[in-house]
């Protein structure tokens, strides 16, 4: 049994390790001087603090960017902070998210088109630093999430690079508990804090369990869930792609 765990502690550190190796050798191939991200109190922009202050020590910033946002998750992401040593800025964006949809038709109560107003409010202010500094933009996004689409287009989407981008929810959480990020963090249920109470999974219609199952065997025996992960995938895929581009016919 130790043998199981020490083999797989080593197998871990090879893969955090590449990860380091992988968004150094992005930076600089670059010519950027360091990274930036978003830290939301949650697991992955935890992991991704983690990486990024192993990669770069010296030059990595997170933003802490609270819009309409629990005090719980704010406290969660000063946890990282001060555990990781980050260099940081907090910024309070309500106050502009509720002067931008002051100045909107009014009649629209689309609580979905309102909520993805915060992650591009977010990705407009981390790309205002990431000029300043020179620094490249790491995005928290993780495989399973990316694979049906559950980020917001031009928001937590609009990003550099994307270390986890290829990684498994489950393998975040093994990563997250190689690395120690704090127990708390690792067991709260994941949510985009698009607004009170909201959580991934219950938005999705599924859990990260099934989706992960299903994107490891290719199917999965709840076919009702099967469809759901199916659907959002086909309809998401304009995410994941640049945009088309026109062509004359030659």
């Amino acid at each position: 049994m130790e043998v199981d765990i020490q083999s797989k502690k080593i197998l871990l550190k090879e893969k955090v390790d590449q990860i380091i190796f992988w968004i150094k050798k992005k930076v600089l191939s670059a010519k950027k001087n360091g990274v930036i991200f978003g830290l939301s109190g949650g697991l992955d922009s935890a992991v991704i603090a983690a990486l990024c202050q192993k990669a770069f020590p010296d030059n990595t910033m997170a933003l802490i960017l609270p819009c309409e946002s629990t005090n719980d998750d704010i406290n969660d992401a000063m946890s990282i902070v001060k555990k990781y040593h980050l260099s940081y800025k907090n910024i309070d964006l309500t106050p502009i998210y509720h002067q931008l949809l002051s100045t909107m038709d009014t009649t629209f109560n689309n609580r979905m088109a309102k909520a993805n107003i915060k992650p591009r409010l977010r990705m407009i202010t981390l790309y205002y630093f990431a000029s300043i500094f020179g620094y490249l933009v790491v995005g928290t996004g993780n495989k399973s999430e990316i694979s049906v689409g559950y980020f917001t287009k031009y928001g937590d989407g609009g990003v550099d690079i994307l270390p986890l981008g290829n990684i498994l929810k489950s393998e975040v959480i093994e990563i997250a508990q190689f690395l120690e990020i704090p127990q708390n963090i690792i067991s709260k249920p994941p949510s985009g804090g698009l607004w009170e109470n909201q959580t991934d999974e219950e938005e999705m219609g599924f859990s990260y369990k099934q989706l992960d199952n299903f994107l490891k065997n290719g199917e999965i025996t709840d076919k009702k869930t099967e469809k759901l992960i199916l659907t959002m995938s086909q309809s998401s895929v304009h995410k994941r792609n640049r945009p088309p581009a026109f062509k004359f016919k030659k």
